[in-house]
């Protein structure tokens, strides 16, 4: 998931409501052996035994992992990842297996990527180029300034000295005073860092322990000054940080080898289904993102929630369960830059949202799954409390009204329709894997990523057997562009 805003996703299994009563029309009608043996022979306990006595995505995840490995939007190796996908959805007897287009933007690629002071200790600095960052063009040389201070007004002093300088961002002072002035003060910052001519920038990894961090986009540079930029590990940020106030001064030598393609290329978005038996037009999506970043191999961002969906639709075929709407996955890419592949597929489906019964995103990790994010849609509490309700037994309970747009759901939810974000417990996903070059297989819950293959699994299948349909809400204009802006 986007590295901007994750804090809101976590909270909701933080501040996770008790769980939702069953509705009324969701009470078993007998009691007793009679209902029991019922249960154990209902669609859903059919499709978890599947997953518990035959489940393959321990073994798909650890294949797409250490043998494709990263899959950066734009790169072979997501689409092989692409391909090797859609031959496993084929082999699991899908149908409709086919990957659907759209613009993306440049590729890039990654290239050397060496930093060390210059003078003083002569240190090397672990650093990784903020993607999309232009090259430095071999080594560049130039003095360190740093953006920080005890009152925003010291940092405005720097207003006019930076052009020519590799800027290294520090910690902002706290929030005091009038909020509309500190704004404005922020904004004439950043303006003169975007407009002074600075030689490069440096941001500190919102990680300790060496993990670096990342992010960056082809779409959305404004967030940065269009100069070479990188990542440095927090211990080596804050070693330029006494440095510099022990000697005021401060010299490095930055190379950023990455390179942006000439030409714009295509992304994909990978899909297949399981026609319902009824009503076959009425859809519920199942979906997560099959991009990652390069650094490590994208194990819990998120090879776990692709693999998860792909087993929950393996598992339904398998048990010989026959869903009465279509239950449809969809492993978008171009997340991790603006969620685009998300909005390319509703822009694309636009005369078919009205079919869509629902839409369940698997995108935080490798932790338990807990429930979902109702995305502030109470009206929605009695359906997915319902169609959650043999997933109480593993601790799927939560239904918290909290609400994020920072991944492949926020396009729906745009548009009206319920789509509902899972959560989990965090475990390392934030202080290590997000992002970094420890998002590896070892990292990998295996118990999890079943038990949340389980939750996708069932919990679309009651909302494609539920009797009604899920009210969808007219959005105003504003609301949809603030979530396209995301």
């Amino acid at each position: 998931m986007p590295r901007l805003c994750f804090v809101l996703v976590a909270s909701a299994a933080l501040l996770a409501q008790t769980p939702a009563p069953v509705p009324e029309h969701g009470k078993p009608t007998r009691q007793g052996a009679e209902y029991v043996a019922a249960a154990a022979t209902s669609p859903a306990a059919k499709v978890m035994a599947e997953i518990r006595d035959h489940q393959q995505a321990v073994a798909n995840l650890e294949y797409l992992c250490d043998e494709i490995g990263p899959r950066l939007t734009g790169s072979e190796q997501l689409v092989k990842a692409h391909e090797w996908m859609e031959a496993r959805m084929k082999a699991y007897g899908l149908v409709n297996v086919h990957r659907e287009a759209y613009d993306f933007g440049p590729s890039w690629t990654r290239g050397v990527e060496t930093a060390r002071i210059i003078g003083h200790n002569g240190i090397s600095l672990q650093v990784a180029q903020v993607a999309w960052s232009p090259s430095t063009h071999g080594p560049l040389k130039g003095e360190v300034v740093l953006l920080g201070g005890k009152t925003l007004d010291e940092m405005l002093g720097l207003i006019g000295h930076l052009k020519g300088k590799i800027v290294v961002m520090g910690s902002f002072p706290k929030a005091e005073g009038d909020p509309k002035g500190r704004r404005e003060k922020m904004m004439k910052l950043f303006s003169a860092i975007r407009s002074e001519g600075i030689a490069a920038f440096l941001l500190g990894s919102e990680k300790k322990g060496g993990f670096l961090t990342m992010t960056g986009s082809p779409k959305n540079g404004r967030f940065l000054p269009d100069v070479p930029a990188a990542f440095m590990n927090s211990e080596h940020l804050n070693t330029l940080k006494r440095l510099l106030e022990k000697h005021g001064s401060l010299e490095l030598e930055l190379n950023l080898g990455g390179t942006t393609s000439e030409k714009s290329v295509q992304a994909y978005n990978s899909v297949a289904e399981i026609r319902g038996a009824g009503k076959p037009d009425e859809v519920v999506i199942l979906g997560a993102h099959l991009d990652s970043w390069d650094l490590g191999t994208g194990a819990t961002d998120n090879g776990t929630g692709s693999v998860a969906c792909l087993e929950a639709l393996r598992a339904i075929q398998a048990s010989g369960v026959k869903p009465m709407r279509t239950i449809r996955v969809v492993l978008f890419s171009g997340e991790e830059q603006g969620i685009f592949g998300s909005k390319a597929y509703v822009k694309a489906h636009a005369g078919e949202l009205k079919n869509i019964q629902a839409v369940l995103i698997d995108d935080l990790g490798t932790g338990k799954v807990r429930g979902f994010a109702m995305e502030g849609r109470e009206d929605l509490r009695p359906f997915m409390a319902e169609a959650i309700a043999p997933l109480n037994e593993l601790g799927v309970r939560e239904l918290p009204l909290e609400s994020s747009r920072d991944s492949d759901h926020a396009p729906f939810v745009a548009e009206g329709i319920p789509a509902f974000f899972g959560i989990q417990d965090d475990e390392d996903y934030f202080t290590t894997t997000h992002h970094s070059q420890a998002d590896t297989f070892e990292h990998v819950k295996p118990g999890a990523l079943v038990e949340g293959a389980t939750a996708m699994a069932v919990t679309a299948l009651g909302l494609a057997d539920m009797v009604p349909r899920l009210p969808h809400r007219a959005v105003e204009k504003s609301e949809k562009k603030a979530a396209a802006a995301h």
